[in-house]
């Protein structure tokens, strides 16, 4: 790890523990609500709509980050932000796959198997692609940010599809 990489790495340490937790997710103190990111999943008709959220915590995680520690270079609070959300969407994941593991569990250990296989699959995906989004927009600015973005969005977009299949069961 380069010398810039590593005291970028210290800073975003340092402002994960800096930051109150008032408003943040499961630990995460960097100001994401995710109460914002739930609303707009709970008006979203559409699984094209639900897509639309991921994302929509961007906005007021910055302004936080921005009114608590403008001392921050905005490419670290911009990569943390996009990080608490990744995080807060993982979550989800987990939680809407263990749902519907359980519902195919019941239905036949070789459906439980199949989705399993599709998440381990799906994870590789996720990572070569965020990989290739990292490499493919620079090594500066736009490849630091690329991958978490890409991450948050393909997350979202797994707990948009696990959720459309635990709907197709019920």
């Amino acid at each position: 790890m380069t010398g810039c990489a590593m005291k970028s790495v210290i800073l975003l340490a340092g402002l994960a523990l800096a930051l109150p937790g008032a408003g943040a997710y499961a630990g995460d103190s960097s100001g994401l609500d995710p109460a914002l990111v739930e609303a707009c999943l709970d008006e979203a008709g559409t699984d094209g709509a639900r897509l639309d959220c991921a994302g929509v915590g961007q906005e007021s995680c910055l302004a936080y980050a921005e009114a608590e520690h403008a001392e921050v270079p905005l490419i670290d609070r911009q990569w943390n932000c996009l990080d608490a959300e990744w995080q807060y969407w993982e979550t989800t994941l987990g939680e809407t796959y263990e749902a519907l593991k359980a519902t195919e569990e019941e239905r036949g250990a070789d459906r439980a198997e199949a989705l399993v296989a599709m998440e381990r699959g799906w994870i590789g995906f996720r990572d070569a692609r965020c990989a290739y989004d990292k490499l493919t927009n620079g090594r500066g600015t736009g490849g630091i940010l690329a991958e978490p973005a890409c991450k948050l969005n393909e997350t979202a977009r797994q707990v948009i599809l696990l959720k459309s299949y635990q709907r197709d069961r019920n």
